[in-house]
C-alpha cells in the first residue's frame, strides 16, 4: 500500500472496495440492487458504506431514504471514484499496448559511421512492423558521446566502435569489425589480398575527421611503419565519403559495417591492412546501462541489433566481388 503521513487519507483512497458498493448502489438507486448485482448481502453493502463515511468523517448519503441519495461528500466521492478509475483504465490500457509493442519510444544513439543501407534497411522494417513505436535515431560525433548519452539515459541504447570502459555501461552483444582498406570494386588495388599503409600513399584518400576512432586507429598505424598519410579529402559525413567511393576515385578506411550494403553487392571490397596497429580486433557494440530495464520496445530493438551486426558479411569473404 501506499505510505503517506496522512493514514486517513490512505484509507479513503485507496479502499476501492467501499468507494464500488457506493457506487453500484448510487447507480443502480438502491442498496438491494447493489447486493444483487455484486453478490453479496445488502448487510454487506450498508456496512462498508458506514465504514466509507467514517474512514471520511462525513456523510455519503442521505439516510432513512428508501432510495440512495448522495450527499455534496457523496458525490465528491463519486467524481474521484470515476476519474481513479478512469486512470485505472487508461493506464491497463498503455501497458497492454507497451506490451503488445503497439505504442511507446526508443531513442538510439550512434555516430555516422553506423548510417548506411543495411542499418537503415533494418531500421525501417522494424518501424513498419511496429508502427505504432516511435523511434529516435540519434547521431553523435564520437562513440565516448554515445556511451555517456546511455549512461546518463539519455539513450536507451547505443551502438559504439571501439572499446567501452565507462563502468556503468553492459556491452549487450559485439561483434569484430577491424578497419578494412575499402574501394570499388575496380579499383587498381582492388585484386590486392592485403595492404600496406605505405601502398595507399599513391592513391586518392578520404578519410573522416582526426577526432573519429579511425583516425586514431589510423594513427598507431602510421606509426608502426614509420609514415605519414595525408588524405586528399576529409569530411565528417561518413555518407560523402561513401558517395567519393562510388566514384572509383578514393580509397578510404572503413569497418565493414560502414559499407556492408555496397560489399554485400559487390561494389565495393575490403582488404585487410598488413600493420600491426590493425591486427586486434576491433569490435562493434550494442550497449546499455546497467541496471536500466528496458521496456519491451527497445528490448525487442536490442534483439534486432544483435541479429543485424551477427548478419553481416564475413570478415573473410567482405572482400569477393
Amino acid at each position: 500500500m501506499l505510505k503517506t503521513d496522512s493514514p486517513h487519507v490512505i484509507d479513503i483512497a485507496m479502499n476501492g472496495l467501499n468507494f464500488r458498493y457506493l457506487y453500484e448502489s448510487y447507480r443502480l438507486g438502491s442498496m438491494r440492487a447493489a447486493a444483487d448485482k455484486l453478490g453479496v448481502a445488502v448487510s454487506s453493502i450498508s456496512r462498508q458504506i458506514a465504514q466509507l463515511e467514517a474512514e471520511a468523517g462525513v456523510t455519503m448519503i442521505e439516510h432513512g431514504r428508501r432510495n440512495i441519495i448522495l450527499t455534496e461528500a457523496g458525490e465528491l466521492g463519486m467524481r474521484y471514484y470515476q476519474e481513479q478509475m478512469s486512470h485505472s483504465e487508461a493506464f491497463e490500457a498503455q501497458l497492454a499496448d507497451l506490451k503488445s509493442l503497439r505504442s511507446g519510444r526508443i531513442k538510439l544513439a550512434l555516430g555516422e559511421g553506423f548510417i548506411g543501407k543495411g542499418l537503415t534497411e533494418v531500421i525501417a522494417a522494424f518501424s513498419r512492423k511496429h508502427g505504432g513505436i516511435t523511434l529516435s535515431v540519434q547521431m553523435v560525433v564520437s562513440s565516448n558521446e554515445v556511451t555517456r548519452m546511455v549512461a546518463e539515459d539519455e539513450a536507451h541504447l547505443g551502438l559504439v566502435y571501439g572499446p567501452v570502459e565507462d563502468p556503468r555501461i553492459r556491452v549487450q552483444v559485439s561483434v569484430p569489425q577491424p578497419l578494412r582498406v575499402v574501394m570499388k570494386h575496380n579499383h587498381p588495388l582492388a585484386g590486392r589480398e592485403s595492404l600496406k599503409l605505405a601502398d595507399l600513399g599513391a592513391y586518392n584518400l578520404c578519410l573522416p575527421e582526426p577526432s573519429n576512432r579511425t583516425r586514431q586507429l589510423l594513427r598507431q598505424g602510421e606509426a608502426a611503419e614509420q609514415i605519414t598519410l595525408e588524405p586528399s579529402v576529409t569530411s565528417n559525413s561518413i555518407n560523402m565519403i561513401r558517395d567519393l567511393l562510388h566514384s572509383g576515385q578514393f580509397i578510404t578506411l572503413f569497418s565493414v559495417l560502414a559499407a556492408s550494403k555496397e560489399l554485400s553487392k559487390g561494389q565495393f571490397v575490403a582488404i585487410p591492412l598488413d600493420n600491426p596497429a590493425f591486427r586486434e580486433s576491433t569490435s562493434v557494440s550494442v550497449i546499455r546501462r546497467i541496471g536500466r530495464r528496458l521496456p519491451p520496445g527497445p528490448s525487442l530493438l536490442m534483439t534486432t541489433l544483435d541479429a543485424y551486426l551477427r548478419g553481416l558479411p564475413p570478415l573473410d569473404k567482405a572482400r569477393h566481388t
